[in-house]
């Protein structure tokens, strides 16, 4: 992969590193300020996206090979659907401050696990994008089905506990879609994986 590339690449994630790791510091106490705050960081990230992108066309064009930038643009587009999960994400938080929303302890843990899991993932990714190493690959791709079972399985005990009466019906949109956008990133990290390394099989 090309240098230039590789960094800006790196850089957009770390966008999103960052983002992601304040929200989730966020959740247990959100406040308007915080929200506002995530949000700024969100457009830095944005920026960083469409730059990865503009990079991608002019190297297309002054190379005059356009064919091999398209695979490229199919892992910003991933990244771009990660920012969409996100904007998922921050708009529960808002919706928490707004409405006044509390989620019960377990509730509050789950999710929070769900973020640490996410997170634990992701900060391997930069390595993974700078070495093509297989086996890091393969452990991350382990750990994302893994955090897909626990959102799964964290979704359906939910479902018993607001059956029961546990929880409120209130919070329970934004509980399962807390799950549903950090589920989201989850799997397009694995895309990211798997097209990086189909990349490097056909060097």
């Amino acid at each position: 992969m090309d240098q230039e590339l590789r960094e800006k690449m790196i850089q957009t994630y770390r966008s999103f590193f960052k983002i992601l790791n304040s929200a989730s510091q966020e959740f247990k106490s959100p406040s308007e300020r915080s929200v506002r705050e995530l949000e700024a960081v969100r457009d830095r990230l944005q920026r960083d996206s469409s730059e990865l992108t503009q990079l991608l066309v002019q190297k297309a064009a002054s190379t005059g090979q356009k064919e091999w930038v398209k695979p490229y643009l199919t892992i910003v587009s991933s990244f771009d659907r990660m920012e969409y999960n996100i904007d998922g994400i921050l708009d529960r938080l808002k919706k928490m401050v707004h409405e006044e929303i509390l989620f019960t302890d377990r509730g509050i843990n789950e999710v929070n696990h769900v973020f640490q899991e996410t997170l634990q993932l992701l900060e391997n990714l930069p390595d993974t994008i700078l070495t093509q190493n297989r086996l890091l690959a393969e452990q991350l791709r382990e750990k994302g089905k893994m955090i897909f079972r626990l959102v799964d399985g964290y979704a359906e005990e939910h479902e018993k506990r607001l059956i029961e009466g546990v929880c409120v019906p209130k919070a329970s949109p934004i509980y399962l879609g807390f799950l549903e956008s950090l589920k989201g990133i989850v799997a397009h990290t694995l895309e990211i994986i798997e097209r990086l390394f189909s990349l490097s099989a056909r060097v």
